[in-house]
């Protein structure tokens, strides 16, 4: 079976830092959710309390917890680290957005209800 979410090192050792770090956290959450220029929005959350009906991907040093509803969204999807003069972060390489925000945060696919959007408010 395919990966639902592919993780470079990079990306994987930042979460891995960031997981260890939270007290009472099992792993990190990904989800999908209305808003943003795009239309969509990634959200990425510690998980505290596991939801039976997220898909669990067991990863180097913690789990990666996927949203069921956002699966449609995100499959096939990288997670990877940029660093640079302003810090760091997580970027999604998402081959289900048919257009991606001008900041990054946001995208639009053809799974969504929601109109494409072509301009960032930032």
């Amino acid at each position: 079976m395919e990966r639902p979410v592919n993780i470079t090192e990079k990306a994987a050792a930042f979460i891995r830092k960031a997981v260890a770090e939270e007290e009472g956290c099992s792993g990190m959450r990904i989800n999908v959710v209305s808003g943003g220029c795009g239309g969509a929005t990634y959200e990425l959350t510690f998980v505290k309390e596991i939801n039976p009906s997220d898909l669990v991907s067991e990863e180097d040093g913690f789990d990666l917890y996927i949203a069921s509803e956002a699966l449609i969204f995100i499959m096939g999807m990288t997670l990877d680290y940029v660093s640079g003069p302003m810090g760091g972060g997580i970027v999604f390489e998402n081959p289900n957005a048919k257009s991606t925000c001008k900041c990054g945060k946001s995208f639009c696919s053809e799974n969504s209800d929601a109109p494409c959007g072509d301009t960032c408010a930032l």
